[in-house]
């Protein structure tokens, strides 16, 4: 959305943000570990974690275009929710190190959250890309508008409808550049979490692989 970095946090506040934050991707880790033996999948966690990071920061410049929610969409859709919401928090957190951190971080790692859980619980009817992109590209309305949220921190409700439409351009930025990473990253993706999970021998899952349209 428009500028929604709308002000700083003092050093306490940013410390107990980012302790907060901290203390959802430890938790996150607990819960994963709990029920995986095999430490193949904290590799492939990993390696999602930099490339969202290293790619929403490379990306800056672009508002709203980032590979980050159709990384944590398809990491929900395959690996789970609970894996989703390490990704989300973790990316938020050390992307935002970065690009600047505030109250504004907490919304985008709940946002992201929240798309990445949505992805796991209608994971069995996201079987084709055109329905990946699709809910790709909803999902980017939905980030922005939760985010949007953080700005009642510091006007009020009577603002937000109006914030919302001024950033409808960056609505769109959102929408396309998530349905161009699906396109990109889908099958990729997809395939390198197929395979940890193939080489698991504590969990099972269902063949999957994106239709095409």
């Amino acid at each position: 959305m428009v500028a929604y970095h709308v002000f700083d946090l003092n050093p306490v506040a940013s410390l107990l943000l980012n302790l907060s934050l901290l203390g959802i991707i430890c938790w996150s880790l607990l819960k994963i570990g709990k029920n995986y033996s095999n430490g193949h999948k904290f590799v492939i966690l990993g390696l999602l974690a930099l490339l969202g990071i290293i790619g929403r920061i490379l990306m800056s410049p672009i508002p709203n275009v980032q590979p980050v929610t159709v990384i944590v969409l398809l990491a929900g859709i395959r690996m789970g929710a609970k894996e989703s919401i390490f990704l989300a928090t973790i990316i938020a957190l050390f992307s935002n190190l970065i690009l600047g951190n505030g109250v504004w971080t907490i919304y985008q790692a709940a946002a992201w959250s929240i798309i990445g859980c949505l992805g796991a619980l209608f994971s069995n009817k996201l079987d084709t890309l055109m329905k990946l992109i699709l809910f790709a590209g909803a999902s980017g309305v939905l980030f922005n508008w939760f985010v949007s949220l953080s700005i009642l921190h510091s006007v009020g409700f009577d603002m937000l409808i109006p914030y919302l439409i001024v950033g409808i351009p960056y609505d769109l930025l959102h929408v396309v550049g998530n349905i161009t990473f699906m396109i990109w990253l889908s099958n990729p993706l997809t395939e390198i979490m197929s395979r940890k999970f193939e080489n698991n021998l504590n969990f099972e899952v269902s063949e999957y692989e994106p239709k095409p349209f």
